[in-house]
């Protein structure tokens, strides 16, 4: 056994080293994670990238310390000395091998999630703890899941290995520090701990992501980050967080937040129903009296960045049939996702309402018609309101939510045959649209119908059916995804050309939408094309565009609006949208804006400028036309009037989730 130092604790020396060597090891997986997503940081210096990982080692050690803590609060004490006895070194390496290989699963997962959400792994990845069948069967078939387990097997067992060599020297082979010396150090080491967990030395708050946002690229910010440090963060603290968000929001008084908003839709102030909601009776003079049939197509994914005719961003033609029927219809150029979930971009087409910051409102329990959407407005005028999607229904509680809230039937996975599932997200799109025609007609021919449809082939896994249309080279890294893109625009194409001679759908009015937005090339956090949409108009009269396009700023939670004045039908409206087609809305003070949010952070968009807006954080300012310079500073009212606008926007939201209009 080697001589000890005479006055130096190997114990402490020992929690000093492992709380540097997890350090290390999750910077090591920083830079596997820069590894696999060495493209986003193609434009980034090399100087930034290098200063990220320098920023990222504060988090690094900070998560090291708290899993280093109170371990050395079990191991350093006289009867349970991890130095001296070896059922106490046994326990405290489960606890360390747990909790570290808990620590590794994070990280490795954070890779595909950084790579699809462009953020880090955060409380997100629990609003589907609910389906986690069928989460994991789509992770599965959609990731190389064995080459991601061993890696994760070859660090942890690297991780591991150098731990117990750690151990042989600091700790087996030395003679074991006096119990008094061990003492003496704990309070020092447990102080260092202490701080580093803090992660700064300043007296009113421990280390907060927005430490990590110390330049202008979105992604060596975010590179910084430690995804156990966000996740956690979400997973333990989300009430608290929540509680800091409604607080954040409320900040602006609720009279002064509706008047904003108001102004915003251009709504008088006595507009609202009983005064208690945000909400207005459309009357027409002259109501429709033969109303078209509607058919809402939200396509996921089918983000404008991917769409020939709006804002290509890839070397294919990915979208020739919808493309084809813009030439024939009215296209909207300007839109804009609620966020960046499908659930988000229902809520928002359906039913007007923005997301909220902070989780999915479909997951809320609500009372029958808590939300006046399509559904249960053209349900009153004797629409039968239909629900078509690929897969598990109630997923993401889809079908209860839509159910209680006007929708008549839900078609699904569990109405085709089991041979005709292609993958965890179910059939096809084309086998959906085809099964759609079918029930129209079978169960609801010679009724006026809503029918909202809603597609699923573009997404992991990418799984695509055997249909003739031209495939992008296997060469391609992207060539999945950018194949699945294709396809849905095939499919969509090949189902409107169906129906458009068909007597059953004579009379039918087509939106054209998707649920999100395509991640291409990103540059601000949360970056705008992963919300940047069309709305595309099409009817089967073609009395409607005939190739026109408005570039007028819009979002989903203008839909609903815009297909009621379509209708010319009157109804009560509660969303927060305006008819994108009314331009007699610009003469009573309309803004014409966009607002999403994705989880704590929410963005606006108007008059050319993109504001984020992190809820207890520090507020970003992009021009669109320069769109990687921090504006905030130098433009700071304009930042703090758009600031207003969005918290007023989103309090006002909330106060009519809490007081739903009796009918």
């Amino acid at each position: 056994m080697k001589a000890r130092f005479r006055y130096v604790s190997n114990i402490a020396i020992y929690y000093l080293a492992l709380a540097v060597t997890l350090s290390f090891f999750f910077e090591t997986w920083r830079l596997l994670t820069l590894l696999q997503l060495r493209d986003r940081a193609a434009s980034v210096p090399s100087s930034v990238i290098l200063q990220s990982c320098l920023v990222g080692l504060r988090f690094d050690f900070s998560i090291a310390c708290y899993i280093t803590l109170p371990l050395l609060l079990l191991g350093m004490l006289p009867f349970i000395d991890i130095s001296r006895l070896r059922a106490a070194r046994w326990v405290n390496n489960a606890l360390l091998f747990a909790i570290s290989a808990v620590a590794f699963y994070i990280n490795l997962s954070d890779i595909e999630f950084f790579r699809f959400f462009n953020t880090r792994l955060n409380g997100m990845a629990l609003d589907w703890i609910d389906t986690p069948g069928f989460v994991a069967t789509m992770i599965w078939e959609t990731y190389p899941v064995i080459r991601y387990l061993l890696l994760f097997a070859v660090m942890y067992t690297v991780f591991v290995i150098v731990i117990l060599r750690i151990q042989r020297i600091l700790l087996r082979d030395r003679q074991p520090s006096s119990i008094w010396l061990n003492l003496a150090y704990l309070p020092l080491l447990a102080a260092i701990v202490v701080l580093g967990a803090r992660g700064r030395i300043e007296e009113k708050a421990p280390i907060t992501w927005g430490e990590a946002y110390f330049s202008d690229y979105s992604f060596a910010n975010l590179l910084a980050l430690n995804p156990v440090f966000t996740f956690v963060r979400d997973a333990f603290y989300d009430a608290g967080t929540k509680q800091q968000v409604a607080a954040t929001i409320q900040k602006i008084s609720r009279p002064d937040a509706a008047k904003i908003t108001r102004q915003m839709l251009g709504r008088p102030a006595d507009d609202s129903l009983q005064n208690r909601r945000i909400s207005r009776q459309m009357r027409f003079d002259q109501e429709n009296a033969n109303p078209p049939n509607v058919i809402l197509i939200i396509m996921e994914s089918f983000g404008s960045r991917g769409i020939g005719c709006l804002r290509p961003s890839f070397p294919y033609d990915l979208t020739p049939r919808f493309d084809s029927l813009a030439q024939e219809g009215l296209l909207f150029t300007n839109i804009y996702s609620a966020g960046i979930h499908t659930y988000a971009g229902l809520m928002a087409t359906l039913y007007g309402y923005p997301e909220l910051p902070g989780g999915s409102v479909m997951k809320l329990f609500t009372s029958e018609n808590s939300f006046w959407g399509l559904p249960s407005i053209l349900r009153e005028h004797d629409y039968q309101t239909l629900f078509f999607c690929t897969h598990d229904p109630q997923f993401d509680n889809m079908q209860g939510f839509l159910m209680s809230n006007g929708m008549m039937r839900v078609y699904s996975l569990f109405d085709y045959a089991s041979d005709e599932k292609l993958s965890t997200l179910g059939v096809a799109d084309h086998v959906m649209f085809d099964r759609a025609v079918e029930f129209i007609k079978k169960n609801h021919a010679g009724k006026r119908f809503f029918a909202t449809l809603l597609t699923a082939s573009n997404h992991g896994p990418w799984k695509i059916p055997d249909v003739p249309f031209q495939r992008i080279p296997a060469s391609d890294r992207l060539a999945d995804p950018l194949n699945a893109f294709k396809y849905s625009d095939w499919a969509l194409g090949y189902f409107v050309r169906k129906i458009e001679n068909d007597p059953a759908f004579a009379h039918t009015l087509i939106i054209v939408t998707g649920d999100n937005g395509t991640l291409v090339n990103p540059v601000h956090d949360p970056d705008l094309s992963q919300y940047e949409i069309p709305i595309l108009i099409y009817d089967t009269d073609h009395k409607i565009g005939a190739g026109q396009r408005i570039n007028r700023l819009g979002s989903q939670v203008n839909i609903l609006a815009t297909v009621m004045g379509l209708l010319r039908l009157s109804y009560d409206d509660q969303s927060f949208g305006s008819d994108l087609l009314d331009t007699s809305t610009v003469s009573v003070g309309v803004t014409n804006f966009a607002l999403m949010s994705e989880g704590y952070t929410v963005g606006y968009v108007e008059n050319g400028y993109y504001l984020i807006s992190r809820l207890g954080g520090k507020p970003s300012l992009y021009s669109l036309a320069a769109d990687s310079f921090d504006l905030s500073d130098s433009l700071k009212s304009l930042a703090a009037d758009f600031d207003r606008k969005a918290l007023s926007f989103f309090q006002t939201a909330y106060f009519n989730l809490k007081r739903p209009l009796p009918r």
